[in-house]
């Protein structure tokens, strides 16, 4: 049987579906929602009406993606990588090493890749050429030789990281998941008598070494969050904190009593592990020292080191959260020593005092200081949530007229701002040689030893111990202060954490 010949003429068209760029439709968005009409705008790109419906019921996925910049305007599918987070952190590092005139090429993206992929936990990722080839047409990447001149640009270091790096992290993330982290050093136990001989004295032998602690300050970019402080001392187990099983604040030691890489990396994995629980993504901004190592596999935490060539202007806490702190510490401080003085008692104060008075201090220094101290850093927010804002103010104390009704004598002259920055220049981190040289005497178990508890006077005697109140004492001293704070007007928190405290009370009665 003879086959029937087909008239080619006769076949159906199919025509092939047409795609269309990202850029192509935002225009199509665009001209729809200037009112004209969907048979012209369908006409004009050559589709369908029912593939312009699906393009308008995509809109804001199109928007985002187009907004974001996450993909190339000229790229027609959005189909995203099983790598997300580490195509973004790729992507961020381009961008800046961009602003900042640094040539890229594709073996320098695939290190990058990586280093990215091991620090993210993708242990099973490597970046193969077909994987860098997909990437960079993905995001519309091209590397091109550049002419030399373009690497000899001079540029402001400090302009390019403010209006580019900071500017791109100020638009990923919330206001309130920004954080910046400093040390200071801290004469905890100093007063201002002889105050000035304590300018510019090295810190490293007698009496100033054994009072010196360095803190780490942080908080959040609009003021809603202090970060716990740690608190670093010269003894792991000081004569004061016997039978201390918590405190208010992160506490470890070493013998320079600064901060160190180890410290650096536990703490940063302990923050870590409260950011998980939260669900949450933060940044925190920090300098670049050899004490602040890139810690591998954080899950919540991204940090971002300042170039070494920025100012401390760039430091928000800086800008006045740790002057602020200070100045309430040391106003406390010789509260407390004038009241000594008053009531004819001898004056003592062990680091567990300087920890719960600096918990205390930390504790008050408000948002609106911590928020005007971002402004000042540089740190705009870019949701449009900054606004005037009261900062509290520190007025300057004549501690002179102040003593006066102790008898004491100050030098004249000393406001409590110059008391509390007296100790400011104080060494807070190790350098790479104080690393290498503590790691070299680690063996050496009997050089710890050889440092004092930081509760011994001058001739080694400890303070005497106070015995530890038992419960019947505590449940009487809350009662105490329950009559007391009844004759004063208190808010609802006050009452309800009063309760806290005696049910917690109670509780370790029927223990």
């Amino acid at each position: 049987m003879a086959e029937a010949s087909v008239d080619p003429l006769t076949l159906p068209v199919v025509r092939k579906k047409k795609s269309l760029s990202i850029e192509e439709k935002i225009d199509i968005i665009n001209a729809v929602e200037t009112g004209k009409k969907k048979a012209e705008i369908a006409a004009k790109y050559g589709i369908k009406k029912n593939s312009l419906s699906s393009i308008m019921k995509n809109k804001n996925k199109i928007l985002e993606a187009f907004e974001s910049l996450r993909f190339d305007p000229k790229r027609k599918r959005l189909r995203t990588a099983f790598y997300t987070d580490l195509e973004e952190a790729l992507m961020r590092w381009y961008r800046i090493s961009q602003c900042l005139n640094v040539p890229v090429n594709g073996p320098m993206l695939r290190l990058k890749a990586n280093d990215f992929a091991q620090k993210l936990g993708h242990n099973d990722f490597k970046c193969s050429n077909g994987w860098l080839d997909r990437f960079k047409s993905r995001y519309g990447l091209v590397f091109r030789s550049q002419p030399v001149e373009t690497t000899i640009v001079s540029i402001d270091a400090e302009t390019a990281w403010s209006q580019n790096v900071l500017l791109c992290y100020l638009n990923d993330y919330h206001s309130k998941d920004i954080f910046n982290l400093k040390e200071t050093g801290l004469l905890y136990r100093m007063l201002p008598t002889n105050t000035f001989a304590f300018k510019g004295e090295a810190c490293s032998v007698g009496k100033l070494c054994k009072e010196r602690i360095t803190l780490v300050v942080g908080a959040n970019m609009d003021g809603s969050e202090k970060l716990p402080l740690l608190i670093i001392g010269k003894n792991k187990n000081p004569h004061c904190f016997k039978n201390v099983k918590s405190l208010p604040v992160d506490y470890e030691a070493n013998r320079m009593a600064w901060m160190t890489s180890e410290i650096f990396e536990q703490w940063m994995q302990k923050l870590d592990e409260k950011f998980q629980a939260q669900k949450r993504q933060v940044v925190i901004f920090l300098d670049s020292l050899p004490a602040h190592p890139e810690v591998k596999i954080l899950k919540s935490i991204q940090l971002v080191f300042f170039p070494s060539s920025l100012s401390s202007k760039f430091v928000a806490m800086n800008q006045g959260v740790i002057k602020t702190l200070k100045i309430k510490y040391r106003f406390c401080l010789v509260k407390k020593f004038f009241d000594s003085v008053e009531s004819s008692k001898e004056f003592t104060f062990s680091l567990l005092d300087a920890v719960d008075m600096l918990h205390l201090c930390w504790r008050t220094v408000t948002p609106e200081t911590i928020v005007e101290s971002f402004e000042k850093a540089g740190f705009k927010s870019q949701q449009g949530q900054s606004g005037k804002t009261n900062v509290e103010t520190e007025n300057g104390l004549d501690l002179g007229t102040y003593a006066l009704p102790s008898g004491v004598e100050f030098p004249e002259g000393l406001s409590l701002e110059e008391y509390a920055s007296l100790d400011e220049d104080l060494v807070t981190c190790e350098t790479a040689s104080d690393s290498e040289v503590a790691k070299s005497k680690e063996g050496k178990t009997n050089e710890i030893d050889r440092y004092t508890s930081d509760e011994e006077e001058e001739d080694g005697a400890p303070e005497a111990e106070l015995p530890l109140p038992s419960k019947k004492e505590a449940v009487a001293a809350l009662e105490t202060l329950k009559k007391f704070l009844r004759s004063q007007e208190i808010n609802s928190t006050l009452h309800d954490s009063l309760a806290d405290l005696e049910n917690f009370i109670q509780c370790l009665a029927f223990k």
